[in-house]
Parts: C-alpha cells; structure tokens; sequence
C-alpha cells in the first residue's frame, strides 16, 4: 500500500483518514497548521461549525450521492457509537421560498419527513416540514476523529507547506490528499480562484431545554437553531461573501438573537431576546467553492505528473471546497476519496 498524507486536520481530513485506514491503508499520516483541541483561529474552521446535520444538495446530484453516504453514518454512530456524541435530533424547517426540489429532496433524504399544513405556516412561509436528522458538539466530535486514527494506526503531525509538492517531497509520498480547505486558494500549486471565505457569525448559547432543530430560509437571510448533546445550541446565521472582519459585530450578534427569538421564543423561556445566556459570539470562514465541492484526482493521465527527488511520482487527490456542509458531507466524501483511489465502490466505514 502507498504512502499517504493527508493534507489539513479538520472535519474533512479527519474522516478521510478514518476511511482510508478502515479499508486497507495502513501508512497514512494527517498532517495540518492547526489540530483539533488548539487554540480556536479563524484559519481552522472545523471548530466553530453549527455541523447541523441537514442537506443543502437539493440541486446537486454528487453533493446528494455524498450526503446519503454520510447520514447513514450518522445513523449508525447515533445507535452505536456513544463516545462519537452524536444524538438524533428532530427539526422544523420553514422556508418563504417556493422550492419543490427542495421538498422532494428532504423526503427521500430524511427519517420521519412531514409536510407542515398550510393553516399552520407562520406569516409569510410558503412551505415547511418536520424530521429527524442528527446534532453533535463540533469540538467533541473532532477529539473522538482524532482518537480513531490514532487508534487504527494513523498518525497527526504538525506542519505549515507552500504547496502540495512541498508536502510530497519532505514525506517521500506516493499519495497526497489535499483537505486544506481555504488553503486551496494559496497553496502554490493548486491557486483555487474560485473558492472564497464566505463570513459566518453565530451565537453559542446555553439552552437545555431545546431539543428542536429549526430553519427559517428567507431569499437574503437563513436563520437556524441547532441544539446540541451537550445542553447548548448553535444560532445564526450569515452567509457574508464581502465582509473580512474576524471579530464578531455587535449589531448582527442582536439581529441573530432577535431572529431566532422570533423563529422560537422558547429559546429564553418567553422571556424576550435580552434574556439569552449567552456563552461566545462566533466567527467563521466557510470554504465555498463556486462549482460547489472540488473531488477530483491529478495523475499523469491529466498530464499531471509530478516528480519527486528521488524520482518517484505521486498522486493528488482534492476533497475541498464544502462551503457550509463539511459536517454533513465529510463522510461521503471521504468516500469518494477511496473511490479516486481505486479502493473498493462501497467503503468501509
């Protein structure tokens, strides 16, 4: 079996390797600037995540084939992996848009789906329905992905590269997977103009008492409350394509807050949106890629040949450009990493 790096240590990368150890590599390392457990930085993304369990793959039929692949791991950690956290979590979701791919796509992806009546629509809404998807703590659930490839056998290591080919050559690797994210837009050899840090702020919160999901999905905004197995929830939220600032902004902190009170006032007890308890304020740049997510392999074929000093070639393979749905995608897409590389149609996960 060839020598593989896994390039980036997030959400993506993780699984990656998780994946690539369950079926049959043996030398794989994950290598990134940041690790799980380190101190939060906008660079690192995968620790801020809401990571809601729910799909945005309604017009995308690769994006739909990799979420399917990843619910149904969520489902089986759900029943029988207690130390990955992961809890069912039903939810409500609302949209003021008409968007019957959307609806369609949400029966046959979801447990549970059911069509909301139009008397009970809050103003405005245009279609809506209940499900049962899945939550998890984000930090909680990289600490248990780092366990398990250290447990099969993998290994973490730290370090910051120029490009892939830096990566290949200090590692002597047959097989690079680049996981990097919003590193794709910087790494020498790969220069991604298409993939761009779209600005998320959300709110962390202590609440309980919540054990609903919900989504309201307007034309310019999404709001969203995401309980978590730990007794708090992630609100938000923003899809800013323009702003660059890194610290939170007061004024859309008290936004989120008063959307979500009015999308569920039972987040304060009724008690009006001054009365959150609030734990930290959140920002975070999503890699999103305009042609939605790069999985793709270079190899001499493509005319990619690339020549290590010892003579020998190696492999890219890309998984990056998730956008919002890292969480939801991660293991389906590791999938298809397998896939790339020859490994078997059906992974073991």
């Amino acid at each position: 079996m060839p020598k593989i790096i896994v390039f980036g240590a997030g959400v993506i990368g993780l699984t990656t390797a998780v994946v690539l150890l369950k079926n049959g590599y043996e030398d794989v390392t994950v290598v990134g600037k940041y690790h799980p457990g380190d101190e939060l930085t906008h660079e690192f993304t995968s620790p801020w995540a809401g990571a809601s369990i729910v799909s945005f793959a309604a017009q995308n039929t690769l994006l739909q084939e990799i979420d399917q692949i990843s619910f149904k791991e969520f489902a089986r950690q759900a029943n029988l992996v207690p130390e990955a956290g992961v809890m069912y979590c039903p939810g409500l979701h609302l949209s003021e848009i008409d968007d019957p791919a959307h609806e369609a796509w949400a029966k046959k992806l979801y447990l549970n789906t059911e069509k909301v009546a139009k008397e009970q629509l809050p103003e405005g809404v245009r279609f809506g329905y209940r499900f049962l998807s899945f939550s998890l703590t984000a930090p909680r659930y990289l600490d248990w992905l780092v366990g398990q490839v250290k447990q099969l056998g993998g290994r973490l290591e730290r370090g910051t590269f120029e490009s892939i080919q830096d990566v290949a050559e200090k590692y002597q690797a047959e097989t690079v997977i680049n996981c990097t994210g919003l590193g794709s837009r910087v790494l020498a050899d790969v220069r991604d103009e298409t993939l761009h840090p779209v600005r998320g702020q959300t709110v962390l919160i202590r609440a309980p008492h919540i054990k609903t999901q919900m989504y309201r999905e307007g034309p310019d905004v999404y709001t969203y409350i995401i309980p978590r197995p730990d007794g708090t929830a992630i609100v938000g939220g923003t899809l800013d394509y323009v702003t660059k600032e890194a610290e939170p902004d007061p004024a859309v902190t008290q936004s989120i807050l008063a959307r979500v009170y009015a999308l569920n006032p039972e987040l304060t007890h009724s008690q009006g949106p001054a009365a959150f308890d609030i734990v930290t304020e959140n920002v975070g740049f999503r890699p999103t890629r305009q042609q939605s997510v790069r999985l793709e392999k270079e190899s001499q074929k493509r005319g990619k040949c690339f020549i290590l000093p010892k003579g020998g070639r190696y492999t890219i393979v890309h998984n990056y450009g998730h956008g919002p749905h890292g969480y939801q995608s991660c293991w389906g897409s590791a999938a298809k990493v397998l896939e790339l590389l020859g490994g078997a149609q059906k992974a073991k996960l």
